[in-house]
């Protein structure tokens, strides 16, 4: 009965892991705008020079995506993990000793970017063998993580701000995220099979899936496989275009309400609460994709993300800020539950490192261009306005272009289990 209840229980460890390294990873990234008026203080740097670390960091990490995806189906997300988080704690630790712009630049913007690719890119799809069925629920709780974050995290940091400094609290963050994501990996598993288990939902009437490294002469088919198809490239392009529309209000939102006349730390309860806002749907989203369809359902969330930006660019008042923020975190939670399920629906049992590392190259370069315009735009035209109105059309286009994707009610490529199943009886009947 224990065994059977810890059966039972292990994947969702795993989310839960997964979810608790994306909160620790992404934090130095979705709480920047707490950083910007202390550096812009203390070093006389633009917007437009601390947008632009902002920028490299995020380019960096979209770039490095498509490798860290390959990697982690290669060998592994817990072994890829511990490099990455090597790197993280050097750079987080150099962060707190940064006095020249191009410091920040090279320590925030290439090697945390590194770090975070490596770090992240495999977990989700690591994650995503665990489940055969509930795969929603499972995505719903690791998408929360990533308003969890800066709901409860925000604050804290803009506390250390006023009582510590900023190269203490980043001290801290470095040595407390670092530890605690160690400790997390220690008890990460790669598949199921590790650890002698069935992936969460499995029917006795299902095909087994091998649980063991996918081959690389079989990995290498299916990737091609995949980029055959419109959906594998046209899903990084909608990442694109949703992460440029949320990446502008994410880094500026705190300085935009401190011009409205916010003080720092109500500019971050702000956050906060549109962060806070977020979790529901980021939870809620995936389970709708799966039951209610993924096109109409996701699309609607990139609507609710892109309007509310356009009354944000021109309201005066407090309480239309703030009402047109938490509509915003309605959609943003909402504007990425569905790639998992699309990629499920569209690549089945495949393993998920290639698609999901160039839908996060997308995503990545969508959030760098997203949170970096909002800089030089303040610096020439003295307002955030046309950088909201560019965010906003963004979140409009990527609900246009979901709704033109291929149905995903059928696999767009060949069944990798049934391929997969085939190969090693071939490999089986050689060897003997």
């Amino acid at each position: 009965m224990q065994n059977h209840d810890f059966k039972r229980l292990y994947p969702w460890l795993i989310v839960s892991i997964v979810a608790m390294m994306q909160i620790l990873v992404s934090t130095r990234v979705l709480c920047i705008g707490v950083f910007i008026e202390p550096w812009e203080t203390q070093f006389s740097w633009s917007k437009g020079d601390i947008s632009l670390g902002y920028a490299f960091s995020l380019l960096t990490a979209a770039l490095t995506a498509p490798f860290s995806g390959y990697i982690g189906d290669r060998f592994g997300a817990r072994r890829s993990g511990f490099i990455g988080i090597s790197i993280f704690l050097g750079a987080m630790l150099s962060m707190s000793f940064i006095t020249e712009l191009w410091h920040y630049w090279i320590v925030f913007g290439l090697f945390l970017g590194i770090a975070q690719s490596i770090i992240l890119v495999p977990l989700v799809p690591a994650s995503m063998t665990w489940f055969r069925r509930r795969l929603g629920v499972a995505m719903g709780v690791v998408f929360a993580s990533w308003g969890i974050g800066p709901a409860f995290i925000t604050p804290l940091l803009a506390f250390g701000l006023e009582n510590f400094g900023w190269r203490t609290t980043f001290f801290l963050l470095a040595i407390v995220s670092s530890f605690i994501m160690f400790t997390l990996l220690v008890l990460f598993r790669n598949r199921p099979s590790d650890i002698n288990m069935d992936a969460y939902g499995t029917l006795p009437t299902d095909e087994p899936i091998i649980g063991r490294t996918p081959p690389a002469i079989l990995l290498k088919e299916f990737n091609s496989y995949m980029r055959k198809t419109r959906a594998y490239w046209n899903l990084s392009s909608i990442h694109f275009l949703g992460c440029v529309g949320h990446s502008m209000i994410i880094v500026w939102i705190i300085p935009i309400a401190m011009e409205r006349g916010f003080t720092l730390l109500e500019a971050s309860f702000i956050y906060t609460l549109m962060s806070t806002i977020s979790i529901g749907t980021r939870f809620l989203a995936p389970v709708m994709c799966e039951k209610y369809g993924i096109r109409i359902s996701l699309s609607s969330f990139f609507i609710l993300q892109g309007l509310p930006i356009l009354v944000l660019a021109y309201t005066e008042t407090s309480f239309m800020f703030i009402l047109m923020s938490i509509i915003f975190g309605i959609g943003w939670g909402g504007e990425s539950g569905g790639f998992p399920i699309f990629n499920r629906k569209y690549f089945g049992q495949a393993p998920m490192g290639s698609p999901h590392g160039i839908q996060l190259l997308g995503a990545g370069i969508g959030m760098a261009l997203g949170g970096w315009i909002g800089g030089p735009i303040y610096d020439i035209f003295g307002s955030y306005t046309w950088a909201l109105v560019i965010s906003a059309l963004a979140s409009v286009g990527g609900a246009v272009s979901i709704m033109i994707l291929e149905n995903p009610s059928s696999l767009l490529i060949p069944d990798w289990i049934k391929k997969e199943k085939k190969y090693s009886e071939s490999l089986a009947v050689e060897e003997s």
